[in-house]
């Protein structure tokens, strides 16, 4: 009977594990016909393994909006815009780029125009950004009442074609779009398009090049564990691990939003009649903490926004969210609110339960007030899927099927 369970569970549902601190490689090991394990890692040169995204998926303002921490008024209509253009010219970049540069020396010129440009020159013509930076640096910025614009060695232009004629290189430059990632497509695209819109008093300087130096700190960690392809092809093996042990703290935080918006997206295409996803996140605190002042309210706004949803709606379509953590106080209120079922070890710092006096309708007084003095592997269940609360003793893993995760014992290491 419990093969056939197996087989069943196996056959219908798909199971992937956030892991914070790399502990659940020798539970891949004994089951690696059935599992993958990725090893995710920012500190190397290259990285390791990279998670695969589908390019539509990838190119979505909303996603790219939190990636990259946009304010909601100013940089992410911003970021729709650059999507749109995306459309508007496809995958040819080399238009765009001189269509940009014709519009940067037109009659409206702008003084952060050069300097903007010149952070991707070395990413669209690499073989000549000495020469393209010389040629640039030619140029002065002339301000006095209504003339703004750029002169060279005292003469003034009229017109982009006279400026191109003292930009030689930059005037041949071909961006070849097969040579650029979509990383590196994300700041060019970006950067030409801010000067574009400062040029045409569009946006304000300084509204938005925050965003782009966002942008340029951030691909260089993302572009490690990400590969952007045309299509994915579905995962052969039940069991997904996904290792953040690795990670620089801002990763850490954006593959598990982003890994539940892409993967919720692409269950709810399916027949989830036939099949389940089940998103296990251990130490869930780690990114769905209500308290953190390490990133802009915009940017938690819209993290825990997402998972309060799919925690909410996911059943509707067979997906699943299971959470764990040592410190359920840092997690937010309203997703602890919207969780199903609750097993329940010992705590006994006071903020962990005072959340579980606020925020757990069916765990009544006499089952809460057993929890801080609940002995090892003892936990209480409570939930839609028990008629009551009840306790029971977790059996102990064998070490084998165990996560990485005991304490060391010093004694025996001394």
């Amino acid at each position: 009977m419990q093969i056939i369970y197996l087989i069943n569970l196996f056959q219908k549902s798909t199971f992937v594990f956030i892991d914070f601190n790399g502990e659940y490689k020798p539970i891949h090991n004994k089951f690696q016909n059935k599992s993958i394990y990725i090893e995710l890692d920012t500190h190397s040169k290259e990285g390791n393994h990279k998670l695969k995204i589908k390019k539509s998926e990838f190119w979505d303002p909303e996603l790219l909006s939190v990636l990259f921490s946009a304010t909601e008024k100013t940089q992410k209509p911003f970021l729709n815009i650059l999507v749109k253009n995306r459309e508007k010219y496809g995958d040819e970049l080399n238009d765009y780029f001189h269509d940009t540069v014709n519009v940067m020396f037109g009659q409206n010129q702008h003084r952060e125009t050069i300097s903007v440009l010149r952070s991707i020159i070395s990413i669209i013509n690499s073989d000549k950004v000495k020469e393209i930076n010389a040629e640039l640096s030619q140029f002065s910025w002339y301000s006095r009442g209504e003339n703004n614009k750029y002169y060279k060695n005292g003469s003034f232009f009229n017109t982009p074609k006279e400026y191109l004629a003292h930009l030689p290189h930059l005037a041949d430059t071909i961006v070849d779009i097969t040579k650029i990632s979509s990383f590196q497509q994300i700041t060019v695209r970006a950067t030409l398009q801010l000067i574009k819109s400062v040029t045409r008093n569009y946006v304000q300087y300084e509204h938005i090049n925050p965003l782009i130096v966002k942008i340029n700190s951030s691909t260089n960690s993302l572009e490690k564990v990400i590969e952007i392809i045309d299509d994915v092809e579905p995962e052969s093996k039940p069991l997904l691990f996904i290792s953040l042990k690795s990670c620089n703290q801002e990763t850490k935080k954006t593959i598990p939003m982003m890994i539940a918006k892409c993967s919720f997206l692409e269950h709810k295409k399916k027949d989830t009649s036939q099949n389940s996803f089940h998103l296990i996140i251990d130490e869930a605190h780690n990114i769905l903490s209500e308290t953190s002042n390490r990133e802009s309210e915009t940017w938690k706004d819209y993290r825990l926004e997402l998972f309060e949803e799919i925690i909410k709606e996911g059943r509707k379509f067979g997906y699943f969210v299971t959470i764990a953590s040592q410190r359920p106080a840092d997690i937010s209120p309203t997703i602890i609110s919207q969780i199903h079922n609750y097993f329940l070890h010992r705590l006994v710092n006071e903020n962990d339960l005072f959340l579980l006096k606020n925020s757990i309708s069916n765990l009544d007084s006499s089952s809460r007030a057993l929890i801080p003095i609940l002995p090892s592997g003892a936990c209480v269940v409570s939930g839609t899927a028990f008629h009551t609360p009840m306790i029971i003793q977790i059996q102990r893993l064998p070490s084998e099927l165990a996560p990485e995760s005991d304490t060391i014992d010093l004694d025996s290491f001394w």
